[in-house]
């Protein structure tokens, strides 16, 4: 009986300890594998920093691409030709030209100093003087239009220095001229039935040869197409308030 418990207590320690032993080598073992783990961890940490940062030099390079992609096109919009000056440029009158007996007429339409009309009958030319009193030139013709402008008034023809003949209100249209004024028959409201032309020149100054002769070579289309019953002077139908046309000799007017 007393070996039975001796054999007993030695099995029951022998057991304890064996179990001891097993829970020690575990123990043992995942120190081990957690230590691995540490170093594989830590032994794999450069490659991934080394991952990341060849990931990131693509994207560097891309950026790079980028700019360089808009810095080219920024250059190519840099040295492309700009538009025509027409389509950007709005000017103020439309300007051709053409010729015919008279010499050079020059079509500068203006867009205000008028009224549209149809069928009016035509039978008297008036003649006046201009000079640009606001500018440098005061024979300026863009400067005497820009005037014109100004005031909302226009003639059909202005006859510049050299005789050149700019058309600014049509025939057919009524241009804003004469003013108050009166022809010798007795009608006012001159403006419905003549042609205005105007004369680039100063109170003090003389108009020139080519002036009078394209003046001359104006008369004598006008009188073609209507029939012409008076050429008067800005100051002959309206005496109280106008003296135009200054200085000129109507010996060498064809009237």
């Amino acid at each position: 009986m007393i070996m039975n418990r001796k054999y007993i207590t030695i099995s029951l320690t022998i057991f304890s300890l064996a179990i001891l032993l097993i829970g020690v080598y575990f123990a043992l073992g995942k120190s081990k594998r957690e230590v691995a783990y540490v170093q594989t961890i830590t032994t794999d940490q450069p490659n991934v920093t080394e991952q990341n940062i060849e990931a990131g030099e693509p994207q560097v390079e891309i950026a790079v691409e980028e700019v360089d992609e808009k810095k080219d096109t920024e250059e190519i919009e840099t040295v492309k030709p700009a538009p025509p000056e027409k389509t950007v440029v709005k000017k103020v009158v439309e300007e051709t030209e053409e010729k015919n007996e008279t010499g050079k007429i020059v079509n500068k339409l203006i867009s205000w100093g008028f009224q549209k009309a149809t069928d009016r009958k035509i039978d008297t030319i008036i003649v006046h003087s201009s000079y640009d009193a606001l500018g440098d030139d005061p024979y300026s013709v863009d400067g005497i239009i820009a005037i014109y402008k100004q005031y909302a008034v226009g003639a059909h023809y202005l006859i510049a220095r050299d005789g050149v003949i700019y058309r600014l209100v049509e025939d057919k249209n009524i241009a804003y001229h004469a003013g108050v004024s009166e022809v010798p028959d007795g009608r006012t409201n001159v403006n419905a039935f003549s042609i205005g032309i105007e004369m680039i020149n100063t109170k003090d100054g003389k108009y020139t040869d080519e002036q009078y002769d394209a003046l001359n070579g104006l008369i004598g289309n006008l009188q073609k197409d209507n029939e012409i019953k008076y050429i008067l002077g800005h100051d002959e139908i309206a005496p109280d308030r106008k003296t135009d046309p200054w200085n000129i000799d109507w010996k060498r007017v064809d009237r």
